[in-house]
C-alpha cells in the first residue's frame, strides 16, 4: 500500500533553489534514507512530508490510513511541560489513556475518589485491550533511560531532551516515522537499541542521518537530493556507493560522448553549410538544442587544508584530575599523558562526564583536584557539539574575517576569508548571510572553517558527526587521517570511531575512567564477550542467592493482578461453551462465524492477559 505520493514539488528557500520537480514514493513497510549535502533541503522535505511546511509548487498525497510521527531535528518543548506531557503530546485515545494511568500510578492516594477513578481508567483499558500498548511505553521510556516523568523540560540536558522527542516519536500509534537525525545527542547504547528497534518494527520509515553504519543497517531503500533533483536508489548504503559511481560514470560517458557529436557537427556547421533542406534544418536545430544542453559538472568538493604548528615534546598531563558536582563524582582522580599523534577515543552513556572531561583538558573548567599541564607549543582548536561561539546575527564573512583576513595554506599560497568560505564549499552569494539563515548542517561547517583557521596541533572533536552531511563527513575522516598533531573525540557514530581513534578512553557512569587499547569494533566485541561471560555465570549466582522475598506492588498493579487469574479462567470457560456448541452444531452458519471469530479473540486476550501476568509476576521478585 501506498502512504505517500510526492509528485514534482519544489521548494525555495530565500533567493536559494533547494530541490526542483522531485517525484517518489513511500510504501508501507519500506525503510527509506534521505541523503545529500548541508543544505540541499533534507529537513525541508521531511517537514513537507509531515505536513508542517507546505512545497511552492507540486503536490504532496497522503493516504487514509497514513499516521504520521515525526522527529524533527531541533525538538521544540515547552520548559514548564513535564517528561509525560511531552512524551503523551499526541492526544489520541489510547495514549491518553495511558498518560492519565501513568499520573494515576504516580501519584497514588489513599482515597474513595482515587480507587474509583483508577478503577474506570483500569476498565477502559481492559475494554481497549491497551495493557500491552502500556507495556510497551515503559519499556520505550526503560530502555531510553527515562524514569522520573515528573522531572520539567526545563531542567533536561540535550542528551535528555533528544530522547524525550524520540520517545514521543516512538510511542505515537502512528504507520510512518519521520525522523530527521534520530541519534544526534544519543550514547552508543541508545543508538545501538534504536538501531534494533528500527529494524524489528513494522512501521514505514523515512529518516534524515549521517550516521552510515545506523543507515546501513536499517535502510534498504535510498532517495538522494542532488542538485536539485532526486534519484531513488534500491538497496542499503553500501550497494548505494557501487550504484552512485556507476551513474556518475555513465553521466561523464554520456557527456563525453555529446561533446565529440557536437565537435564533429561544428566542423560541419563552419564549412558554411546552409539549412537547403528539412533534414539540414533538423541537423542544424540539433546543433543549437545541444549547444544549450545541460552540461555534466562533477560536484564541488571541500577542501581541508591547514598549516599546523609545530608540537614540542610535551603535549598534555593530566595528574590526578577530578570533578564532582553536588557531591557526586564525575570524573574520580585521572592521570594521563599525551604522546605525540596520539588519537583517542572517549566512549560512555549520556552524563558519564564525557564534555566535561573536554572542559578540563581546555581549561574551560576548573578541576576539583590536580592539574592539566599543556605543552608551550600545544594549541587546541575545539570542535563542540552546539556551535555556541557562532553570533546568529553575524554575517558569514565577518565571522571568518574575525578569526583572521588572510590563512596561510600549507604549501606557502595566502587565500581571503572569502576564498577559505569557497573553498569549505560556501559560494560567494552566500557570503553575506546572518548565521541565523544557515541550516544546522551549514552552521557546524562554518564552525568547523573557524576552527582550523586557528591553526590547532591538538584537536578536541564533541560530537562532531551532528548534522554533518556523509560527504561532508568522508572529507573529515581523510583530513584526520593525515593530522599531524594530538585527537581527542567523543561520537557516538561507529563508523568515525573506527576511522579516526586508535585507542579508547571508557568512562563508566560512576567517576572512574579506563584506557582500553584497540578500536570501537574491538570494544564492541570485548563487551558482548563480558555479557556473554556474565550469562553464563548467572546460574551460580542464582543457586547462591537465599530465597527470594516478596516485593509489595503498588495499589494498582496489585489489583490489576489480582484480576487476571480470575479474568483468564473467565475467557477460558467462555472459549469451553463456545467449543461446545460449534461441537453441536446447532446453529445457522451466520451463528457459527460469529462463534468461530470469537474464539479467534478469546485465544489472543488470553494470551496478552497471560504475558502481563508474567510480567508482574517479575516484579514481585527481587
Amino acid at each position: 500500500m501506498n502512504l505517500v505520493s510526492v509528485d514534482k514539488i519544489s521548494k525555495k528557500m530565500g533567493d536559494k533553489q533547494l530541490f526542483t520537480d522531485i517525484s517518489f514514493g513511500i510504501e508501507e513497510g519500506q525503510k527509506t534514507a534521505l541523503i545529500g549535502v548541508n543544505g540541499c533541503g533534507k529537513s525541508t522535505l521531511l517537514k513537507i512530508l509531515a505536513k508542517k511546511e507546505q512545497p511552492d509548487t507540486g503536490t504532496v498525497s497522503w493516504n487514509r490510513q497514513c499516521v504520521i510521527n515525526y522527529l524533527p531535528q531541533m525538538p521544540d518543548f515547552d520548559p514548564e511541560d513535564t517528561i509525560l506531557d511531552a512524551v503523551f503530546k499526541s492526544g489520541s485515545a489510547v495514549t491518553e489513556l495511558i498518560k492519565r494511568y501513568e499520573k494515576l500510578c504516580h501519584h497514588p492516594e489513599n482515597s474513595e475518589q482515587y480507587r474509583d477513578e483508577l478503577d474506570k481508567v483500569m476498565t477502559e483499558i481492559n475494554r481497549l485491550d491497551a495493557w500491552h500498548f502500556e507495556y510497551e511505553i515503559k519499556s520505550i521510556l526503560g530502555e531510553l533511560g527515562i524514569n522520573d516523568t515528573d522531572m520539567k523540560l526545563g531542567t533536561l540536558s540535550g542528551g535528555m531532551l533528544k530522547k524525550v522527542a524520540l520517545a514521543q516519536a516512538l510511542i505515537d500509534d502512528g504507520n510512518l516515522l519521520v525522523m530527521d537525525e534520530p541519534t544526534n545527542h544519543l550514547d552508543i547504547e541508545t543508538v545501538e537499541w534504536l538501531q534494533t528497534y528500527l529494524k524489528k518494527t513494522t512501521k514505514s520509515i523515512l529518516m534524515v542521518t549521517h550516521d552510515r553504519y545506523f543507515l546501513d543497517e536499517i535502510c534498504s531503500n535510498i532517495i538522494e537530493i542532488d542538485r536539485g533533483t532526486a534519484f531513488t536508489y534500491n538497496g542499503g548504503y553500501s550497494l548505494y556507493l557501487e550504484k552512485k559511481d556507476e551513474a556518475e560514470a555513465q553521466l561523464q560517458r554520456e557527456d563525453q560522448r555529446q561533446r565529440n557529436i557536437l565537435r564533429n557537427e561544428m566542423k560541419w556547421l563552419r564549412r558554411g553549410a546552409k539549412a537547403r533542406s528539412t533534414k539540414q534544418k533538423a541537423r542544424i536545430e540539433r546543433i543549437h538544442a545541444m549547444q544549450d544542453r545541460e552540461v555534466y559538472r562533477e560536484a564541488d568538493k571541500l577542501e581541508l587544508e591547514i598549516q599546523a604548528q609545530r608540537m614540542g615534546k610535551h603535549i598534555l598531563e593530566i595528574k590526578g584530575v577530578s570533578k564532582s558536582y553536588d557531591g557526586r563524582p564525575v570524573i574520580k582522580p585521572f592521570t594521563y599523558t599525551f604522546k605525540p599523534k596520539e588519537r583517542l577515543g572517549i566512549v560512555g552513556r549520556n552524563g558519564a562526564g564525557k564534555s566535561t572531561f573536554l572542559r578540563l583538558v581546555t581549561g574551560e573548567e576548573p578541576s576539583d583536584t590536580g592539574e592539566v599541564i599543556p605543552g608551550l607549543n600545544t594549541v587546541f582548536g575545539v570542535f563542540d557539539q552546539h556551535s555556541k561561539e557562532l553570533d546568529p546575527d553575524k554575517r558569514m564573512i565577518d565571522t571568518v574575517r574575525d578569526i583572521k583576513e588572510v590563512l596561510i595554506l600549507p604549501n606557502g599560497k595566502s587565500i581571503s576569508a572569502g576564498q577559505v568560505l569557497e573553498k569549505f564549499l560556501f559560494p560567494s552569494v552566500m557570503h553575506h548571510t546572518p548565521i541565523r539563515k544557515l541550516s544546522g548542517g551549514e552552521k557546524r561547517r562554518l564552525h568547523l572553517v573557524l576552527v582550523l583557521m586557528n591553526n590547532p596541533n591538538f584537536l578536541i572533536l564533541d560530537e562532531p558527526t551532528n548534522d554533518i552531511d556523509i560527504k561532508t563527513l568522508s572529507v573529515l575522516e581523510d583530513f584526520l587521517d593525515d593530522f599531524p598533531g594530538c585527537i581527542l573525540v567523543v561520537s557516538h557514530d561507529r563508523c568515525f570511531m573506527n576511522r579516526v581513534a586508535d585507542n579508547l578512553l571508557i568512562f563508566d557512569g560512576e567517576g572512574g575512567v579506563e584506557v582500553f587499547y584497540g578500536d570501537f569494533d574491538d570494544y564492541l566485541e570485548e563487551k558482548k564477550l563480558a555479557v556473554s561471560e556474565e550469562k553464563k555465570q548467572a546460574p551460580k549466582k542464582e543457586t547462591e542467592q537465599p530465597k527470594t522475598k516478596k516485593k509489595k506492588l503498588s495499589y494498582n498493579e496489585q489489583k490489576e493482578y489480582d484480576s487476571l487469574e480470575s479474568d483468564i479462567e473467565k475467557l477460558e470457560e467462555e472459549k469451553t461453551e463456545l467449543e461446545k456448541k460449534l461441537n453441536a452444531g446447532d446453529d445457522d452458519y451466520s451463528s457459527l462465524t460469529d462463534m468461530h471469530k470469537r474464539i479467534e479473540e478469546i485465544d489472543e486476550l488470553i494470551l496478552e492477559k497471560m504475558e502481563r501476568w508474567e510480567y508482574l509476576s517479575s516484579l514481585i521478585l527481587e
